[in-house]
């Protein structure tokens, strides 16, 4: 994917995939939102193509991460990143990850419905 940009609550977000070299903070992570510069990355998953332990459907699991950074960017620009608390049991990253793992299932029965 290249550069995309894309409107969160009115904000403008810059939507990088790249790796490691390029975004440095990927070394120790899959993606990250970063509020201040308005951007979301996601590992481009060339580093784990072949690897054993690897996921099997690396492009799945790359769009899984990017769906994570993108509730975590809505929830930023509506004001509620600052009301959880990052605490062992993980409150909000366990509520993003059910949002970004659930959201297809989720948008597919809206469809089905015609209720979008």
């Amino acid at each position: 994917m290249e550069k995309k940009t894309v409107n969160i609550l009115g904000t403008e977000y810059e939507i990088k995939i790249g790796n490691e070299n390029d975004y440095p903070a990927l070394a120790d992570m899959d993606g990250y939102m970063d509020s201040t510069t308005k951007e979301i990355v996601v590992d481009d998953m060339k580093k784990s193509e072949g690897d054993k332990q690897a996921k099997g459907n690396l492009k799945a699991y790359q769009n899984q991460c990017l769906r994570h950074e993108i509730i975590h960017a809505f929830m930023d620009e509506s004001g509620l990143s600052h009301n959880f608390e990052h605490k062992s049991i993980g409150i909000e990253e366990t509520t993003v990850d059910w949002l970004a793992i659930q959201s297809p299932k989720i948008f597919k029965v809206f469809k089905e419905l015609d209720i979008l």
